[in-house]
């Protein structure tokens, strides 16, 4: 029962709250700079509107709009640069995973000339560790989430790409001090974007669920996520106007990344980075092109576990054991990417022998801590083979 539990970011929930920006952000200073993708339609209107409510009240913003999916050294590169050249108060992101992770690590390295990337992801590369400032200045960070996903704004988590290897940079000064989640920004979101990630944040509250670092908090969150995730993201993929659902979505994953920050991934996650650096694939596609096989392939991990949770997508199976009702639990998550049309093949994204072949053989298979090199080469093989 002894246990730690950690939420540093101060987080603003509801619908409109975006309307108080320049109130939560006059804590931080004058002066931002925002941090999204490239700045055209319909996110461009979105951009101008946060502009507006910054400038209106005092505050100067200057804008890095050059995120990119999978964001790579270079961008972060970047950003730092105008960092650095602009004596920014405070850091301001708005978009999915991809823009909120390029501004926590412009944020974490700000005043840095040189980075020595490969040590960067040698050294933190433990969700549970505490490390040194890595900056001379602390600049804070406000994150606004416009996709229901990745919580990225409750971790300590940032996902940059070096060539095709994905890597995580884990440090305490990757939360975000503050992040406003408003279910109105997440309108524009189209179906596919709205699966992907939803599938990433139910990913997201189930691996954290079944880890060992786990504690009573952490899978009170996580279980929470879950249920919720199931009640509201097939309703959100079939009526991407409805904001109540979008709300619901966005609480989930916002437990869900809380319980992620507490507790680590299991095996999917991992895999999943190894197949979109490879392929480009995005990341909720990619865990969805593994998720089912490594139910099947690990559900004795903890079979009561894996059993609460195919009861709570399907209560049929109340009645039966719990290692019945484990094993049902890879058919059951398949068919629920088939309900929010998230169900694909490796052959749907017409990978190269070579690129399958380099998934296999990655080098980082045999160092994860989720089991032995062949027994993750199998849940890819399974994934490719058996669907």
């Amino acid at each position: 029962m002894d246990s730690t539990f950690n939420v540093p970011t101060k987080i603003h929930f509801g619908a409109g709250e975006i309307e108080n920006l320049s109130q939560i952000a006059k804590t931080y200073g004058k002066k931002c700079l925002l941090v999204t993708t490239e700045n055209i339609y319909p996110l461009n209107e979105l951009f101008s509107k946060i502009k507006g409510l910054l400038t209106e009240h005092g505050f100067e913003v200057v804008h890095f709009d050059k995120v990119i999916p999978n964001p790579t050294t270079e961008v972060v590169e970047k950003g730092i640069k105008i960092l650095n050249e602009n004596n920014i108060d405070f850091v301001l992101s708005v978009g999915g995973g991809s823009s909120i992770d390029t501004a926590k690590i412009i944020s974490l390295l700000n005043g840095l000339d040189k980075i020595d990337w490969k040590n960067m992801f040698d050294t933190y590369n433990n969700p549970q560790g505490t490390y040194k400032s890595l900056s001379p200045k602390y600049i804070p960070h406000i994150a606004i989430p416009t996709t229901a996903g990745t919580g990225s704004e409750v971790t300590q988590a940032a996902v940059i790409s070096m060539g095709e290897e994905k890597n995580t940079i884990f440090h305490q000064d990757n939360y975000s001090d503050t992040a406003v989640l408003d279910p109105n920004l997440l309108i524009t979101l189209p179906q596919k974007l709205t699966a992907s990630t939803g599938f990433d944040a139910f990913c997201h509250a189930f691996e954290s669920y079944i880890h060992s670092n786990t504690s009573p908090f952490g899978e009170l969150a996580s279980l929470e996520a879950i249920k919720t995730i199931k009640e509201y993201l097939v309703k959100s993929v079939e009526n991407l106007e409805n904001v109540e659902y979008r709300k619901q979505l966005l609480y989930a994953q916002t437990l869900a990344g809380i319980g992620l920050s507490n507790a680590g991934a299991s095996a999917p996650h991992p895999l999943s980075e190894i197949i979109g650096g490879i392929t480009h694939i995005s990341h909720g596609e990619a865990l969805a092109l593994v998720f089912p096989e490594f139910l099947r392939n690990k559900y004795h991990l903890n079979i009561q576990k894996f059993a609460k949770v195919a009861k709570i997508y399907d209560e049929s199976l109340n009645s039966i054991s719990d290692e019945k009702a484990a094993a049902k639990l890879g058919d059951i998550i398949e068919n629920f990417l088939k309900e929010i049309g998230l169900y694909y093949k490796f052959e749907d994204y017409n990978l190269t022998d070579e690129q399958f072949k380099a998934i296999i053989d990655c080098p980082i298979l045999g160092f994860l801590p989720f089991g032995t090199k062949e027994e993750l080469q199998q849940i890819i093989l399974d994934s490719k083979e058996l669907r």
